[in-house]
């Protein structure tokens, strides 16, 4: 398997042959074709903890719990809320209670248009 950015991309060879690049969507080699899937991840827990500012002003803090299996939240308008990290963490980006958001770099763009930027 190869990472590449956020996706995974992964092959199954039925003849021993080898691409010149992992990251192409197929490639024919010694006459074969052989295609590639791509797969969403979740992201990592390690990848959002931290601080962030929010678009409309004020500081959001995320951290994993002791335990590892949730995320404290702490949010300016709503408070310090807990979630377990399979609903905050998905294979489509992050989902905090309905909202979804796509992390890109230091940046998490929500669905209403809100933005959180990493700040430490």
């Amino acid at each position: 398997a190869r990472r590449h950015g956020r996706k995974l991309f992964w092959v199954s060879f039925l003849t021993p042959c080898s691409p010149s690049r992992g990251d192409e969507a197929s490639a024919t080699c010694n006459g074969c074709l052989v295609q590639f899937a791509e797969m969403s991840f979740a992201p990592s827990v390690y990848q959002v903890q931290g601080k962030w500012q929010h678009s409309s002003g004020g500081e959001i803090e995320v951290q994993p719990d002791a335990t590892g299996k949730s995320v404290i939240i702490v949010h300016p308008t709503v408070g310090k809320q807990s979630m377990d990290v399979m609903r905050f963490l998905t294979a489509d980006g992050l989902d905090y209670f309905g909202f979804k958001g796509k992390l890109e770099g230091g940046k998490i763009t929500w669905n209403n248009g809100v933005v959180w930027t990493k700040v430490g």
